[in-house]
C-alpha cells in the first residue's frame, strides 16, 4: 500500500541529530493541539481529555527525541497547551521556555516558539498582525543571543493561511503575509543572523516562495527536488514547513526528522505521519557557532 511514501522515507534520515557545539532548529506543525474547553466564538476542536493527553504525550516525545533548542510550532490553541506540553515528560526535565501570543485566526489557531534557556535567550518578541482579509494567525519575531557567544538570531515563525475559504480571497492575503515577510527579514541588520520557519501551506518552488522570499537562502529546496517532504497528500511528499536562513551558515540542507512510530502502521494510510501526533514532520537545521 502506498509504496511511493516507503521509498522515500528510505532516504530520510531515522536519526535525532548529533549534539555537537551550536543550535538545532526546527519547525513543526503538530496539527490542531487544543485544549479540552469549548471557547465560545472560536471553531476550536475539543478533544476528550484522553486524546489530549495522549496527544501531548506524543508531540512531548516527538520534540524530546529532536530535542531541538529552538523551535516554531504552527497550531496550538494558546499558551496553556504550549505549558501542558512542557510539563510532559521528557520535556519537563529540559529547561525549555516559550513565547506566544494570542491571535485573531478564526479557528483559534496560533504559532509559538520554544526555546532552551540555558542555550538561549530572547531580547524582545512581538506579534505581526495583517488586519486585511479574514482573521489568521500572527508572525510571531523574536530576538535571540545565543549562550557563551556573541551572536544574535532574529527568528521567524510564519503560518501562511491555506486557500480554502475563498481561493483569490486567500491568495492575495497570503502574498501579502509572505511579501511582508520577506521585507522585514532582508533589512534585518547584517550582524544578526535570521531564521524564517514554519508551514507555507506551499512548496519551496512554489512562485510565492519565490517572488517573496527569494532574498533568503532556502533550506528545504533541494530535499524537496529530490523527493522528500513533511507532509504527505494523495501519495506523494510536499514540503509544506519550510526553512529560510539569511547571514549564517548552516550544517548542510534541512531535513526532516521521523521514527517509524511516527508513520501510520496499517490501513489505507501506510506510511502517512500518524495523525493521532500530527499530519505534519517536523524539519530541523544544525547552526554552527
Amino acid at each position: 500500500m502506498r509504496p511511493i511514501l516507503t521509498l522515500i522515507f528510505l532516504i530520510i534520515p531515522l536519526t535525532a541529530p548529533a549534539q555537537k557545539s551550536g543550535l538545532t532548529v526546527a519547525t513543526y506543525n503538530v496539527c490542531n493541539l487544543f485544549d479540552t474547553i469549548n471557547d465560545p466564538g472560536i471553531r476550536d476542536m475539543v478533544p476528550t481529555l484522553e486524546a489530549y493527553r495522549l496527544k501531548t504525550a506524543n508531540l512531548a516525545r516527538v520534540i524530546g527525541e529532536l530535542a531541538p533548542d529552538i523551535i516554531a510550532l504552527c497550531e496550538v490553541e494558546n499558551a496553556d497547551v504550549l505549558r501542558d506540553l512542557l510539563a510532559t515528560p521528557p520535556l519537563d526535565t529540559v529547561p525549555y521556555r516559550f513565547i506566544h501570543y494570542n491571535s485573531p485566526d478564526s479557528r483559534g489557531i496560533d504559532v509559538g516558539l520554544l526555546y532552551r534557556s540555558d542555550r538561549v535567550a530572547p531580547l524582545n518578541s512581538e506579534p505581526i498582525r495583517f488586519p486585511a482579509g479574514h482573521p489568521t494567525r500572527d508572525i510571531l519575531r523574536a530576538e535571540f543571543s545565543v549562550t557563551g557567544t556573541d551572536r544574535k538570531l532574529a527568528v521567524y515563525a510564519v503560518h501562511l493561511p491555506s486557500r480554502r475559504g475563498g481561493y483569490n480571497r486567500a491568495t492575495r492575503q497570503r502574498e501579502m503575509i509572505a511579501a511582508r515577510l520577506g521585507e522585514m527579514a532582508t533589512h534585518e541588520a547584517p550582524e544578526t543572523g535570521v531564521v524564517v520557519m514554519g508551514d507555507l501551506n506551499d512548496n519551496p518552488a512554489s512562485k510565492l516562495v519565490r517572488r517573496n522570499l527569494g532574498g533568503l537562502r532556502c533550506l528545504t529546496a533541494e530535499p524537496h527536488r529530490k523527493g522528500v517532504g513533511s507532509y504527505a497528500w494523495r501519495d506523494t511528499w510536499l514540503m509544506y514547513d519550510n526553512i529560510f536562513v539569511l547571514n549564517l551558515k548552516p550544517s548542510g540542507d534541512a531535513r526532516v526528522f521521523v521514527r517509524h512510530w511516527m508513520l501510520t502502521a496499517a490501513g489505507r494510510f501506510r506510511g502517512y505521519p500518524d495523525r493521532t501526533i500530527s499530519d505534519h514532520l517536523p524539519v530541523y537545521i544544525r547552526l554552527p557557532l
